[in-house]
């Protein structure tokens, strides 16, 4: 090529300007903080809840056909749900919940539960919404145990269906020990397209929960609904997530009481 020879035709892309990069990142790092942040705060407001969580039973509501059985996660109590308690029960919607010890078996949850169920002879209608292990916990019970036949749908919130994160970086020896519920988890997997036509289910899955990623968080064949911008305890905090609930109960109309029984 001698001096002043035309270059040969070929493609250039331009680097794009550094500028148009940096506020992207800058605010990506501004919501990971925040996010984080949130997330901090509602572990610790979780933790202070626990005492009250122990006086909670039944929230009555003064009015409505419905009554929705909250059922908390692993390292928690029913006081976590304190927020979420008032805005339904503002809504009309009479609300149980109930306290459980770490270390419980989806089979006693399960019993508890039904307790919850039989205490009240008034709704007609009863929706089961758990957290975390509490939403595993409502879809054993109405697919691996005879149950109430009010129950017209479950939701579960951050729920590790597939397992969690933290299991995942464990060996297979003891992967069993961290994450003991591997086998009804899938079993409930399995069995879940031969339940959902009867008792239907919601997946809520944080969008920012570093414990049960979005993926691990659905149920086979149900619908989701994604929380943005929420982590594994923080999403129970969420404006969005109430509102979203009161709207899952509200539009539930059913004439009469459906046979739902295991099968």
């Amino acid at each position: 090529m001698t001096d002043g020879a035309p270059i040969a035709n070929r493609l250039v892309t331009p680097m794009p300007p550094m500028r148009n990069k940096l506020p992207k990142a800058r605010d990506a790092a501004i919501e990971a903080m925040a996010s984080l942040a949130r997330e901090l705060t509602a572990t610790v407001r979780v933790g202070l809840s626990a005492a009250d969580g122990w006086r909670k039973r039944a929230h009555r509501a003064s009015r409505g056909d419905d009554a929705v059985v909250l059922v908390h996660g692993l390292m928690a109590t029913a006081g976590a749900f304190g927020p979420l308690v008032r805005h339904l029960v503002d809504a009309g919607i009479t609300v149980h919940t109930f306290t459980f010890l770490p270390g419980s078996s989806l089979d006693s949850l399960a019993r508890k539960i039904d307790r919850a169920i039989a205490d009240d002879h008034v709704a007609r209608r009863v929706h089961l919404v758990g957290h975390s292990l509490g939403g595993l916990a409502c879809r054993w019970y109405v697919q691996e145990q005879e149950h109430d036949a009010r129950i017209v749908q479950t939701i579960s919130v951050a729920s590790p269906f597939y397992g969690v994160t933290l299991a995942d970086a464990f060996p297979d020896a003891v992967r069993g020990v961290v994450m003991p519920l591997n086998d009804q988890l899938q079993r409930v997997i399995r069995e879940a397209p031969r339940h959902l036509a009867r008792i239907p289910h919601t997946s809520v899955v944080a969008e920012r929960d570093p414990l049960v990623p979005m993926t691990k968080g659905i149920l086979p064949g149900a619908p989701s609904w994604i929380a943005h911008g929420a982590g594994h305890n923080a999403v129970l905090y969420d404006a969005a997530l109430h509102a979203f609930l009161v709207r899952s109960v509200r539009r539930w109309d059913v004439e009469e009481p459906r046979v739902a029984v295991a099968e």
